[in-house]
């Protein structure tokens, strides 16, 4: 990861370049819905637990979140699968649920997604992500992702995420 500015770029040779943002400066009404929703179950802990996301407070964005599971490997290191996926998500990426992110995307992408499911599992914090979409040549898709991390105490065992995407002009 490169430094720019107040953010990281995530670049990789003719993949559209991904910032992060630790700040969490967001400018979408989905991802800052769910970056204050997830501030408001976390409190004054690290990070709520993955039994206290709910539908009914996540109305308004619930088509744009997904819930990713972390897995152990067991020669060390983790691998990521996708548990739940909005509509909004699956219009751009099938129907990914209960599939492991590798299944789905081609491998650098995978990587650079694990690479940001990484960051967020082991600083036990969250992250405000932008950037082009890479998948499938939908370039012309512009994104924000929020994510954060879901457990107890400093163990994490899912990514909270919600991403909204839009065509770029």
């Amino acid at each position: 990861m490169e430094s720019q500015g107040d953010g990281l770029l995530l670049a990789h040779d003719d993949l559209p370049p991904v910032t992060i943002d630790r700040s969490l400066a967001l400018t979408r009404p989905a991802t800052i819905k769910a970056r204050d929703y997830w501030m408001g179950l976390r409190g004054t802990r690290a990070m709520p637990m993955r039994t206290e996301i709910a539908p009914r407070g996540m109305r308004d964005f619930l088509a744009y979140v997904g819930l990713v599971e972390v897995l152990p490997r067991a020669e060390g290191g983790f691998d990521y699968a996708i548990r739940l996926a909005g509509d909004k998500i699956m219009q751009l990426y099938g129907q990914i649920a209960r599939r492991p992110i590798t299944e789905f995307l081609e491998p650098r992408i995978a990587a650079r997604w694990v690479r940001v499911w990484d960051e967020v599992r082991s600083q036990a914090a969250p992250l405000a992500v932008s950037g082009r979409i890479a998948h499938g040549g939908m370039h012309y898709l512009k994104y924000e992702l929020f994510t954060a991390p879901l457990g107890q105490d400093a163990a994490v065992t899912h990514v909270f995420g919600v991403l909204d995407v839009w065509p770029v002009a």
